[in-house]
């Protein structure tokens, strides 16, 4: 199996006589918050122009990547901080929209957030979080129901903050703790709750693609709405934990390197962070960085036989 890890120099693994002079490799660093124009551009999608054009370029692989865990997960933009509140049996019906600020928490931090929301009700309803089974208990002294697909995504799974709470997209009737005293009714979460934040994050740099996502999502009769497909120059894999920084140096061994059919130049890089629906994500101010190896080519008439030797090193 060819390890990126343990790589020859390229210059020692072509089948042909090369000058030392004929491949140049180049580390090229690119840093958010050196890019261009940061006043109108955001760390996740910005343009980040070379002050010296590298040209006739073969391959080019990302050797590190420096990403912060720390932005936002439950946030306005993702239609994940918003649930509704509603008592049928009272005339005329009473609503209240919850929205919690944007964030990240715990379940801890989830139920004192939820707590201090619920605050407002007309009727008291209070919020608790089993370690055991995993799910969020709403328990209050009249009949309500609760809706989750109210400010939410039009979409299954990761849809909004019922989700992360431990309930399928739609509305919930409370049922009384008791069938013989009916003095309390609870709605508890039916499906288990979530604060693991995202597995993964993908980073596009102009078209160059090595990585393929398919995104497919179906709405709540189970219609197909969305299915398409995107590319990136690598996955990024998030190990960490919130608030701290994720490294990648080729320990996860996934392939993050595009060789070209035909030389190309770098002049201007366009690089984008996005989720796994394509979306461009928001990184809440934290910039991040990463280091490409470039393989630039000097003599353009060996350029087919550097290229098809790299070719064999996957066979």
């Amino acid at each position: 199996m060819f390890s990126l890890a343990s790589q020859p120099d390229l210059r020692n693994s072509i089948a042909t006589p090369a000058r030392a002079t004929d491949i140049t490799q180049h580390i090229l660093n690119i840093d958010s918050r050196c890019r261009d124009t940061p006043s109108t551009s955001s760390a996740s999608d910005f343009f980040f122009s070379l002050l010296s054009p590298v040209r006739n370029v073969l391959r080019i692989r990302i050797t590190s990547i420096e990403f912060p865990n720390n932005y936002f997960f439950f946030t306005e933009k993702r239609q994940n901080v918003s649930l509704q509140f509603r008592w049928d049996g009272i005339w005329p019906m009473i609503s209240l929209d919850i929205v919690i600020p944007d964030g990240n928490y715990t379940t801890d931090q989830m139920v004192e957030v939820l707590k201090f929301q619920l605050k407002s009700v007309p009727f008291p309803i209070t919020v608790a979080f089993s370690e055991v089974n995993g799910a969020f208990t709403f328990t209050g002294d009249y009949p309500f129901i609760i809706d989750t697909s109210f400010g939410s995504k039009e979409r299954t799974q990761d849809y909004g903050l019922g989700y992360y709470l431990g309930f399928t997209r739609g509305s919930f009737q409370s049922e009384p703790v008791s069938p013989l005293a009916g003095t309390k009714y609870f709605i508890a979460s039916n499906i288990c709750a979530y604060f693991g934040g995202d597995n993964y994050v993908f980073l596009r740099l102009n078209d160059y693609g090595c990585v393929r996502q398919t995104v497919r999502i179906y709405d709540v009769n189970g219609k197909l709405t969305t299915n398409n497909e995107f590319s990136a120059l690598a996955k990024v894999v998030l190990r960490e934990p919130k608030n701290y920084m994720a490294f990648d140096d080729y320990a996860s061994q996934h392939i993050k390197e595009v060789v070209f059919p035909c030389p190309v130049d770098l002049m201007r890089l366009q690089v984008q962070i996005l989720d796994m629906y394509g979306d461009v994500m928001d990184l809440c101010s934290s910039q991040f960085s990463f280091s490409i190896e470039v393989t630039e080519v000097k003599n353009s008439s060996l350029y087919n036989v550097i290229r098809d030797s790299i070719s064999l090193q996957y066979r």
